[in-house]
């Protein structure tokens, strides 16, 4: 199985790991990576993880079969506006980004104003893999082996293109789950973009004095806390509606056991700590 050219923008952590999963695998004929500034790019180039590297978006693309935008959220429709006129018609443009309506409605609404006829296939996908590290010191060719990448296409997408990307993704060892933008929205809201914010809740409020009695139980609590904040700020102004939905469920979850606190409703209490028990004991992630 070969992918052809694979352009990758961004040679950070997940893109930096997607070069060097396909590298191993032998799943590109090319692979070139396209960064911001070219200490990224010689540094891509060290570990392999590309075959060719250049800061011009435009060198990249015009020979690429696969594009995958691997930048922050908010640089994803930037980029797709530049490339969609360059692509080749049989190429895919695809992302990772967190969070998929916005970025989804932005890059199609480009596609149906500007190109004519046949339109170029861009599917949206969000590989859930990573850390709260950044850059390609931290990539790795395994990180999408047992993981989930969720693809939202849409009826502008071909079924021989979703059909190809996901082969992609599942070569580099991830399970396909496909969701429509807004439920990706809505799942991802739950269990990622509101953990980050809690995390970050919780790290706030302890005083600095505090943290030298800290054990591992506050040190992994809070660990993605250390994700880069202006990544968070973009991810949270782009699926700002379910972000502040899933908030509130979990204000809702605190007051009740506040409520049951001050009440010394015990049983209620007992009950609400099992529950979470019993639902967090159900799944078990790779690394445990």
């Amino acid at each position: 199985m070969n992918f052809g050219v694979v352009a990758i923008v961004g040679t950070g952590l997940i893109g930096g790991s997607i070069g060097l999963g396909l590298k191993e695998r032998g799943l590109a004929t090319t692979i070139i990576g396209v960064g911001y500034r070219k200490v990224s790019i010689n540094k891509a180039l060290k570990i392999n993880a590309i075959d060719e590297g250049t800061l011009k978006v435009e060198d990249a693309v015009k020979q690429a079969d696969i594009i995958i935008l691997a930048t922050s959220v908010n640089l994803i429709p930037e980029y797709a506006k530049k490339i969609i006129p360059l692509m080749k018609k049989s190429a895919i443009l695809t992302d990772v980004g967190s969070t998929k309506d916005y970025i989804v409605s932005q890059v199609n609404n480009e596609i149906k104003s500007t190109c004519d006829g046949e339109k170029p296939n861009f599917i949206g996908a969000h590989p859930l893999a990573g850390s709260e590290q950044r850059g390609i010191e931290s990539a790795r060719p395994d990180l999408f082996e047992g993981s989930v990448c969720v693809l939202t296409p849409t009826s502008l997408n071909s079924k021989k293109s979703i059909t190809r990307l996901s082969n992609m993704w599942k070569a580099l060892g991830a399970k396909i789950s496909v969701l429509t933008p807004s439920k990706h929205d809505e799942v991802l809201a739950l269990v990622s973009h509101l953990p980050h914010f809690v995390a970050s809740s919780l790290a706030g409020v302890i005083d600095e004095k505090h943290w030298k009695f800290a054990a591992s139980g506050l040190r992994d609590t809070t660990r993605i806390a250390s994700g880069d904040p202006e990544l968070w700020l973009s991810i949270s102004k782009q699926n700002k509606k379910e972000l502040i939905e899933a908030l509130r469920c979990f204000s809702e979850e605190v007051e009740c056991m506040i409520n049951d606190l001050e009440k010394g409703n015990d049983k209620k209490l007992l009950g609400r700590l099992k529950k979470a028990k019993t639902v967090r004991d159900k799944r078990k992630w790779k690394q445990e």
